[in-house]
């Protein structure tokens, strides 16, 4: 029986725009928007202009206007020239209507129906206003006009109003006159600056040349002496990461080398003595060989898991370290506890000394057991059986320190910088050990930018082996 499985199709996700379009964009972007905000400007001053300048010809049409009006046989006449009426109708882009009328807005010549002005106006002083009239938008010049002899003085009204074709014409080739240059004006930007990016982006493109032609192992730094300032820094970076990656490397390479070289000799032994045992008949040797194969494996398992507590502690290793509060007090207590059996084995009195007040610290409590296992692992380890080891907790000022004593046969002082090297072990003291204890001991300690300090017990015997933590603020 078939099972039909349906895959679901992969969205391709869309490239994201490169530094250079990015810088592009951001570039032209403000000059476009100025661009647009000042054709918007123009057009407002250019349409304002052109509205001025025809609203002056309005103007000097209905004076005109207001010369044809007469008074005679007790009403007033409009005796517009034959010539004059051509020539108000004879415009090819606009329409232009007018009206005269009365003090009392009775109707005397001209296109019924022109909007009237919004206000009153002194006698000759114009008004200029917009209108609708017949469907279309009309601009109107509204005049008040004394006429000679008529009763009462009272100004007769005279209107004159124009379509805006013209005004909208002109002020869109005012427009078209400044935007052409500014069109032209921006494509040569966008040349000049596209250049001074190409230019500005060299030290990156060749930064990238510079990296994808090395091989996987070189890990040198990047040269930066012609690199620009912002370039740089992108340098410093990436050569403070090829340096801490170097580190790792180093780091990982040197455990390999050391886990290679101590492991051989043991795995060595083990296949020895399991060839040995195939070969015996007597169940007795079979025993005693078993007994030599189990000891041998729990040395072996001892050099394993302190080879990866050796690769944990290291600075390079592959572990975030996250520091949160330590009671250096509480925690040296349970491990201590813990390590009794082992010490009533030995016939060893372990003990402890706290602090009389809080001892806290900054750090990483995985590690911090794990250099007190090392410390106590040690002291039991080269002490005689009915000896007495002590662990002591102290908080001053400024330091907590953590101490581990033995009364074992003690440290010569030419030899007390060494025990800190890797699979450096003390001659003539008969314990089976790896040589890596104190050593990770060594690297907890600096990994907290603490102090470690070695020297002779109280009575001028033994070990006493001291780890000052800066304390928490």
């Amino acid at each position: 029986m078939s099972t039909i499985t349906s895959e679901r199709p992969v969205t391709p996700q869309p490239e994201k725009a490169t530094l250079r379009h990015q810088l592009l964009i951001s570039l032209l972007a403000p000059i476009v928007l100025v661009t647009l905000m000042s054709s918007v400007v123009s057009y407002y001053y250019a349409f304002n202009f052109a509205t001025l300048a025809y609203d002056y010809s309005l103007f000097d049409s209905a004076l005109d206007i207001g010369r044809q009006v007469r008074y005679s046989e007790d009403q007033l006449r409009v005796d517009l020239p034959h010539a004059a009426l051509d020539m108000l109708e004879s415009d090819k882009h606009d329409r232009i209507f007018y009206m005269v009328s009365d003090a009392k807005g009775a109707f005397i010549a001209g296109h019924r129906g022109l909007p009237l002005p919004p206000e009153d106006a002194a006698p000759g002083k114009p008004v200029y206003y917009d209108g609708n009239y017949r469907g279309s938008q009309v601009r109107i010049a509204a005049l008040y006009s004394l006429i000679t002899g008529a009763p009462g003085q009272d100004p007769v009204l005279i209107l004159v109003g124009e379509t805006l074709n013209k005004r909208r014409t002109l002020a869109n080739e005012v427009l078209l006159g400044m935007l052409l240059p500014e069109l032209l004006l921006i494509v040569l930007l966008s040349v000049l600056i596209w250049y001074g990016i190409e230019r500005g982006l060299r030290p990156l493109a060749a930064l990238q040349k510079e990296i994808s032609s090395r091989s996987h192992r070189d890990l040198s730094p990047l040269p930066e002496q012609n690199a620009p300032g912002e370039v740089r820094s992108l340098v410093r970076a990436m050569n403070d990461l090829l340096a801490r990656l170097s580190e790792v490397l180093s780091a990982q390479q040197r455990f390999i080398t050391d886990a290679a070289h101590q492991l051989r000799t043991p795995l060595a032994g083990l296949k020895t003595q399991t060839e040995l045992a195939l070969r015996q008949q007597e169940l007795d040797e079979v025993r005693h060989t078993l007994q030599q194969l189990n000891t041998a494996t729990g040395q072996t398992t001892h050099l394993v898991n302190q080879l990866l507590s050796l690769a944990r502690a290291e600075p390079g290793a592959n572990r975030t370290q996250v520091l949160h509060p330590v009671n250096i007090n509480d925690l040296a207590r349970e491990i201590t506890t813990e390590w009794v059996p082992r010490a009533i084995e030995r016939s060893i009195d372990l003990g402890f000394d706290g602090a009389s007040n809080a001892a806290n610290i900054e750090g990483d409590a995985l590690l911090i057991r794990e250099m007190l296992r090392n410390l106590l692992d040690n002291a039991i380890r080269y002490t005689q059986r009915g000896g007495q080891v002590t662990v002591r907790v102290a908080a001053e000022r400024d330091q907590a320190l953590l101490s581990v004593e033995d009364d074992g046969p003690g440290i010569p002082p030419g030899e007390r910088e060494r025990v800190f090297e890797r699979f450096h072990r003390g001659l003539g003291t008969g314990a089976e050990g790896c040589g890596l204890g104190l050593a990770i001991v060594r690297e907890i300690a600096q990994s907290h930018n603490a102090d470690i300090r070695l020297g002779p017990g109280a009575n001028g015997s033994g070990t006493l082996v001291t780890v000052a933590f800066p304390r928490a603020a």
